[in-house]
């Protein structure tokens, strides 16, 4: 007997290692991860380690968290609507 699903559930690609790059055309640095909002079922922020320090921008130990929502799109690079908002993850 087969099982059948309920509900429409996608697999989240793995991220780790592509080039990150901001609607500008800079690269920013390379994926780490995603963060995930387990309550709501969202992702919430992609964790990037910088290529190099922005100014104003302290990297925590394990990059900086870009909000989702500037992630425009993903496929063999991840592309941003516009520089995004940096935020430091330790």
């Amino acid at each position: 007997m087969a099982l059948h699903s309920t509900t429409s559930v996608e697999p989240i690609p793995s991220v780790d290692g592509l080039p990150v790059y901001a609607a500008s055309g800079n690269r920013i640095g390379e994926a780490i991860d995603l963060c995930v909002d387990l309550e709501n079922d969202c992702v919430t922020g992609l964790l990037v380690s910088m290529d190099e320090p922005l100014a104003n921008v302290e990297a925590g130990e394990r990059g900086v968290r870009i909000p989702y929502r500037f992630v425009d799109g993903i496929a063999d690079i991840i592309v941003l609507t516009s520089d995004p908002i940096i935020e430091s993850v330790e």
